[in-house]
C-alpha cells in the first residue's frame, strides 16, 4: 500500500456478481462491511502471489488511484489518492471463485462514516506448498558410472494446489567419525528435475564407493514442500594397491623346482570383493661381470583366485623350470574385484632363488627401469610391452 503499492491497470468496468448467478450472496457479503451508498462500480484485475507466514482470516487490500494530467506529462511526480479499503476474507468458501468485493472510503483520517466508493472483483486460491514425494529410491544397479545415482520416486499425494514447478534434489556426502554421526562436511551436489508421472533424475559428479543423504522435494508457486530422505551408496571403484610381493619360505608350498610368491590383500576392495589376482615377472639377468639387468618385457603369470578370508595372505606358485634361466625376477601384483575393475600394480619387488645372487646387496636389484609399470595398472589388459611368448614362458599356476 502506499508508494509501495502494486500498480494496477483497470480493465473494462463490470458490475458485482447478481444474486442467484453464482459468487455469494450480496446481502451475506454487505454483512462484512459498515452500510453504505454505492457511488460507482469498478473492477481491477491483476495477478499476485502472497506467501502468508501463518493462515489469515482475512487480506485488506488498500486501493489507490493515480492520476497524470494532460499538460503534466513531463511530471514525474504522479498525483495519487486513496480511495479506501477493501476486506477479502480468506475462507474455503470463496476459494477459486470470482467474487465482488467493496472498497470501503473512511474519512478523514479513518475517522468518520464509511461510504462505498467501489467494487473490487478478485479470484484467489488458497493454496500451500506441495505434500513430501513418496517411494523416493535408487535404481538397480546405482547407476551406469560409479559417480552416479539414478533416482525415482512418486509424485506427492497433493500439489497444495497449484501445479507443480518440478523437483530439487540435493546429495551430501556423509561423513563418520564426527560428533554426530553422519555429518556433512562437503558442499552438496544438486540437481534439478520437471513435474513428470514418473519423475526420476540422475546425479553426476558424485564420488565412487561413498554413502550420501539424498533429499528430494517438490517445489510449486508457493515454495518447496517437505524433503524425502535416504541413504545411498555409489557404485564401486578400482580396489586398493596390495601388499608388496615377496618369496615365501615355508617349506611346505616351496620345492627345489617350484617358487611360490605371496602377499597380502588390498585395505580397499573398492566397494566389491576381491575375487582374483593378476601377477607379472620380470626376469633379471646376470652378465659375466656381475652386473644384473632387468628383461624388457614382462612373463603374465595370468589370474590366481582369491583364496581364504578377505584378510588372508595370498599365494601363487611358479615353476622354475618354465623360466628363462636368470638370477631372479622382479614381481609385481595388481587386485580384481568383483565388478571386474583391476586395482593399481603393486611396485616391483625383487623375488630371488639363485644363490648367487641371494649374496648381494638388495639395493642391487634396484636397477634402472626396475620401477617400470606392469601392463595392468588399473585396465585389466593382459599383456604389455614385450610379454615373453615362449615355451619358458609356460605357467602351472
Amino acid at each position: 500500500a502506499g508508494d509501495g503499492a502494486k500498480r494496477l491497470r483497470p480493465r473494462i468496468p463490470a458490475p458485482p456478481v447478481p444474486e442467484g448467478q453464482g459468487g455469494v450472496d450480496e446481502a451475506e457479503l454487505r454483512e462484512l462491511l459498515p452500510s453504505a451508498n454505492v457511488s460507482s462500480v469498478v473492477r481491477l484485475e491483476e495477478r499476485l502471489a502472497l506467501r502468508l507466514s501463518e493462515p489469515a482470516p482475512f487480506v485488506n487490500i488498500d486501493v489507490w488511484e493515480e492520476r497524470v494530467g494532460l499538460l503534466d506529462l513531463g511530471s514525474k511526480v504522479p498525483n495519487r489518492k486513496h480511495l479506501g479499503q477493501c476486506y477479502v476474507p480468506l475462507e474455503q468458501r470463496f476459494n477459486r471463485r470470482k467474487c465482488t468485493w467493496s472498497i470501503v472510503h473512511k474519512g478523514e483520517g479513518g475517522h468518520g462514516p464509511s461510504t462505498e466508493v467501489g467494487f473490487l472483483t478478485c479470484k484467489f486460491v488458497l493454496a500451500t506448498t506441495p505434500a513430501p514425494i513418496r517411494h523416493l529410491r535408487a535404481k538397480e544397479g546405482a547407476g551406469p558410472r560409479s559417480s552416479e545415482l539414478n533416482l525415482a520416486w512418486d509424485p506427492p499425494v497433493s500439489d497444495g494446489g497449484l501445479p507443480l514447478r518440478g523437483y530439487r534434489i540435493e546429495a551430501r556426502e556423509v561423513q563418520y567419525g564426527f560428533q554426530g554421526s553422519g555429518g556433512y562436511l562437503d558442499e552438496p551436489r544438486t540437481a534439478s528435475a520437471p513435474p513428470a508421472a514418473d519423475p526420476s533424475a540422475v546425479l553426476k559428479n558424485l564420488i565412487g564407493n561413498t554413502a550420501y543423504t539424498i533429499r528430494v522435494w517438490s517445489v510449486n508457486e508457493a515454495g518447496p514442500g517437505p524433503s524425502a530422505e535416504i541413504l545411498c551408496h555409489t557404485g564401486a571403484v578400482q580396489p586398493g594397491v596390495c601388499g608388496q610381493p615377496r618369496a615365501a619360505d615355508d617349506e611346505a608350498v616351496v620345492g627345489d623346482s617350484t617358487l611360490c610368491v605371496e602377499w597380502a590383500p588390498p585395505l580397499d576392495n573398492g566397494g566389491a570383493d576381491v575375487v582374483a589376482y593378476r601377477v607379472w615377472l620380470r626376469p633379471v639377468f646376470q652378465d659375466g661381470l656381475g652386473n644384473f639387468f632387468p628383461s624388457e618385457g614382462f612373463i603374465d603369470l595370468g589370474l590366481f583366485q582369491h583364496q581364504a578370508g578377505p584378510r588372508a595372505t595370498q599365494r601363487a606358485p611358479v615353476r622354475l623350470d618354465a623360466l628363462p634361466a636368470c638370477s631372479g625376477c622382479l614381481c609385481s601384483v595388481a587386485a580384481i574385484n568383483s565388478r571386474g575393475l583391476t586395482g593399481a600394480s603393486t611396485r616391483e619387488a625383487p623375488v630371488v632363488w639363485s644363490s648367487e645372487a641371494t649374496r648381494l646387496p638388495q639395493d642391487i636389484w634396484e636397477v634402472p627401469g626396475g620401477d617400470a609399470a606392469p601392463p595392468a595398472s588399473g585396465d585389466g589388459s593382459a599383456a604389455w610391452g614385450n610379454s615373453v611368448d615362449s615355451d619358458a614362458a609356460a605357467r602351472d599356476p
